[in-house]
């Protein structure tokens, strides 16, 4: 299968896109005229401005930045690929690009092509996995098909920044070194909120991928509206504390699927563990690590205050009711917040978040984050659904589902956000 992105910095979001199929699968969206917007004098001036900008990385730059992307990835020892093997990825446009790709002796390997001049040949472009052969194509005159303008056959996966200044690719018949490619897209595509949240990768020894080798724990939480998986590999004494402690916690606690355990070789084959079954001190060192919070009904009262938050989502929530958000996750909306401390309210508040049932996941947009002050001054976090949707998230990864109607009248308790939401 293979896989496309299109990073976009502004945002510090990506779109994922997979699929092999016959169907077009675009990155930018064709219902929208693109030789419009691009012949306007507002986007003239704007591309007059980014010519001018325009430097390319210098060969010290990308060899500090293939450094970097490394450090990330210690299961793998990489050398220089050949050059020529490198520049096919580039295929049609291998001439404005310099390629530097880097191998290991057992089959993993990628490629990053740096733009050599403010001239860009992906401009415009959509890029689609057809057929397992990826492409490059623009809209016909009348706008009717897609026609194909590249194709890139050597490669198997691609991924590149929104400037298209930067390629990543992994070559067929080779393996993507995860860990080391989301590396990249936090490092060159996420903006400074991504570097610093690899900064925090490498502080906390947690992973963004499974390590090949030795026990791990899986983590998903919710990071703003947007679910965040990390994984914490263990050493063998933290596996025999994790294994040999008969505390097991009820998955109410960290939500199904929020916590997983994955043995090593050895404590598989000596105590075969249930990868579902959580311990106290697994639970501690999710805690520590990636500051997990378990959050129950039980921790609903005492609740002297309350603040709403909106948050960006990276796509549309599928639902259209009065609470769907009407714009993207650059809405102006993002951002806003309202504060609770009518005891009237707080009371009802505390009912209806002590009565909900614990719940599977849901696909809902967990755009509303609620910050719930106790009496002891402890601060628990529940996520809301902006769309409608019954279902909440306490802490960070249990999921609840309210009685119908709800969630809507939690909403209703902060009508300067709702107000905003809704126009």
């Amino acid at each position: 299968m293979k896989k496309i992105w299109m990073m976009t910095a502004a945002l510090g979001l990506g779109i994922w896109l997979t699929g092999c199929s016959p169907a077009f699968v675009p990155v930018e969206d064709p219902s929208e005229s693109q030789t419009e917007e691009r012949n306007s004098p507002e986007t003239e001036k704007e591309d007059q401005r980014e010519d001018l900008a325009f430097q390319p990385i210098s060969e010290e730059e990308r060899r500090r930045i293939v450094t970097e992307l490394e450090s990330f990835d210690g299961d793998h020892k990489f050398s220089d690929m050949d050059p020529e093997k490198a520049a096919s990825c580039g295929g049609e446009i291998r001439d404005a690009y310099d390629f530097i790709g880097r191998e290991t002796e057992n089959g993993y390997g990628y490629v990053l092509g740096f733009r050599k001049g403010k001239e860009d040949p992906l401009q415009d472009l959509s890029i689609y996995s057809i057929d397992d052969v990826i492409e490059a194509e623009k809209w016909n005159e009348d706008e009717s098909i897609f026609e194909k303008v590249y194709t890139f056959e050597n490669v198997y996966e691609m991924y590149y920044t929104e400037a298209k200044d930067v390629l990543f690719f992994v070559p067929s018949g080779m393996e993507e070194p995860e860990e080391l490619r989301k590396a990249f897209t936090y490092s060159l595509c996420d903006g400074d909120e991504g570097v610093r949240y690899l900064e925090t990768v490498k502080e906390r020894g947690v992973r963004m991928s499974s390590p090949e080798d030795g026990g791990y724990l899986t983590v998903r939480r919710f990071e703003d509206a947007e679910v965040l998986e990390e994984y914490i590999p263990l050493t063998e004494d933290q596996e025999k504390e994790i294994t040999g402690s008969d505390e097991i916690i009820d998955p109410v606690m960290y939500g199904i699927d929020g916590i997983t355990y994955a043995a090593s070789q050895e404590i598989y084959e000596s105590e075969n563990p249930d990868p579902d079954e959580i311990t106290v001190p697994a639970l501690k060192i999710a805690e520590e690590k990636c500051e997990f919070q378990t959050v129950g009904t039980e921790d609903m009262k005492e609740i002297t205050s309350a603040e709403l938050e909106v948050v960006p989502i990276s796509k549309e929530p599928e639902k259209n009711t009065d609470l769907a958000r009407k714009d993207s996750a650059d809405s102006e909306v993002v951002g806003i917040s309202e504060m609770l401390q009518d005891p009237e309210l707080l009371k009802r508040l505390e009912e209806i978040l002590a009565g909900a049932s614990f719940d599977e996941a849901k696909e809902c947009p967990y755009n509303g984050i609620l910050t719930l002050t106790k009496a002891d001054g402890t601060q628990v976090v529940v996520r809301l659904a902006s769309d409608g949707c019954d279902s909440m998230v306490y802490g960070s990864y249990s999921f609840y589902q309210a009685a119908g109607g709800e969630v809507a009248e939690i909403w209703d308790m902060f009508p300067e956000v709702k107000a905003e939401i809704v126009k």
